[in-house]
């Protein structure tokens, strides 16, 4: 797994209907992506994975995707095009 640390800028963190944006977006890979925060880690497709780990806007999470560093790019572009995350 390649991994990398991005920041959360959606202003609600990941709560409803942005967890939902997320995990839509995110589905359409074929690959695993996993987020983790604060210990926690979670499958990225799973709405109520994601809304277990309480991110908050401003929060640091790490991103990994069990791939190439091109496709943990490609997902990170993706989220950042989505303005839900930034990279730091």
């Amino acid at each position: 797994m390649v991994s990398t640390t991005i920041k959360v800028v959606a202003s609600d963190g990941l709560t409803g209907d942005v967890v939902n944006q997320l995990t839509n977006e995110l589905s359409k890979y074929q690959f695993k992506i996993m987020l983790k925060y604060q210990g926690t880690t979670t499958i990225a497709t799973s709405s109520l994975g994601v809304m277990s780990l309480g991110v908050p806007s401003g929060a640091n999470i790490e991103l990994s995707v069990d791939g190439t560093t091109d496709q943990l790019e490609k997902v990170i572009q993706t989220l950042i095009d989505k303005q839900l995350v930034a990279k730091i």
